[in-house]
This record gives C-alpha cells, sequence and structure tokens, in this order.
C-alpha cells in the first residue's frame, strides 16, 4: 500500500526539526593497527600483501600498509567492554571533539527520531538497504577513527507487509582522528515499525 496522509503529530512532522542535523562524534578505543588489520583479514582470509608486508606495501601507491576498506566498520563497533576511566576519558574527548567541530546540539538527532519512532510504536527495526561508499585508505599512523550520523529523511507513515511503520534514512560519516580526512560514508534505510499493527498516537 501506499503512504497514507500524515497528521500534526506525525512521525514525518515530528522528526522535521532534527532532519539534516549532525550528532556528536564519537571515537574509536584503539588506533588502527598493523595488529587490528591482520586479525580481520585472517577471519576474512584475505592475503593481499598490502594488507600484510610492511615492505611490500611501501613499494606501492599507498606507500605503508592499509587496512581492507570492509573493515572500516569492525573497527568501529564498540567494544564489548571498557573500564570507567577509559570510558569518562572518551566522553571528554568526544565533548572537546564536538567544541571544535561545531555540533549543533550534544544530542544526536538521530536519537531523537529513534526516540519519535518508539513513542508511535515503531520499534522494530529492519534495514531496508544500505549503501558504503569508501573514499580513501586508512591505516596505522591515522590514530583512532571517529564517526558520526544524522538523519537526511523520514518517510510518511506506511502499511507494509511486516506491519505499520516509516523508513527512517540517516548517513554516516567516518574520519581519521590524524588529519580528519574523510575516508568513508554509509546511508542507511531502517524501516521502523510496529509488528502488531497498532500504534501509540
Amino acid at each position: 500500500m501506499g503512504p497514507v496522509e500524515t497528521t500534526a503529530n506525525s512521525v514525518r512532522e515530528l522528526a522535521q526539526p532534527f532532519i539534516n542535523r549532525w550528532g556528536p562524534f564519537s571515537m574509536t578505543r584503539d588506533a588502527v593497527s598493523e595488529t587490528a588489520i591482520r586479525r580481520f583479514c585472517e577471519v576474512a582470509e584475505d592475503g593481499n600483501p598490502v594488507y600484510w608486508d610492511k615492505e611490500f606495501a611501501e613499494r606501492t601507491r599507498f606507500g605503508r600498509v592499509i587496512a581492507p576498506p570492509q573493515s572500516l566498520f569492525s573497527m568501529t563497533f564498540a567494544p564489548w567492554w571498557t573500564p570507567d576511566f577509559l570510558k569518562k576519558k572518551s566522553s571528554d574527548e568526544t565533548a572537546a571533539l564536538d567544541t571544535v567541530e561545531n555540533t549543533e546540539k550534544s544530542v544526536s538527532g538521530v536519537i531523537r527520531v529513534y526516540g519519535i519512532c518508539d513513542d508511535h510504536g515503531f520499534t522494530v527495526n529492519t534495514v531496508a538497504s544500505q549503501e558504503v561508499e569508501y573514499i580513501a585508505p586508512f591505516g596505522p599512523g591515522d590514530g583512532r577513527l571517529k564517526m558520526r550520523s544524522m538523519i537526511t529523511e523520514v518517510s510518511e507513515e506506511k502499511q507494509v507487509r511486516v506491519g505499520r511503520g516509516v523508513f527512517v534514512t540517516s548517513t554516516t560519516e567516518y574520519r581519521t582522528e590524524t588529519g580528519n580526512r574523510l575516508i568513508g560514508r554509509s546511508i542507511l534505510v531502517l524501516l521502523r515499525y510496529n509488528a502488531d499493527g497498532s500504534t501509540n498516537k
């Protein structure tokens, strides 16, 4: 079925103040390292010498060991556990990044929009699509990785096969700590829906 008429208190209407507004940066706990690259390549069984052999890599156009592009996501996953003092350090660094980058608000628009979805009963997530662009190589010497996200679009409410909900599109960019280089970007479309067909309006 196609889109239904929106109301003043629809998700799309309430989400508008948070559209196209970058959230705060978050940063990985650890710097990109040859060890992390090798661990990823072991799992992927990727034997490309530019990921393994420093002498070989220095003779390539990259001039150094680099990480496989696909490792960007595994290297930016949140760690399973972090000591409290490192959590505090990370929080302080994020605040400093926000000051430097002039982030408009301290709370991510992504969190705000997902909260609006929750309030409407759209609490189940399904990935509808994801596009990933690898923009520049990265590797040891780039420090840690940082990322931030924003919501770029919220659809009108729709009735689809699995239930009633909205499609929420977000963009995430990935940068290096050293040099603030943009190395990747992803566009994610999530279907946020209510599986039992009801909404909380």
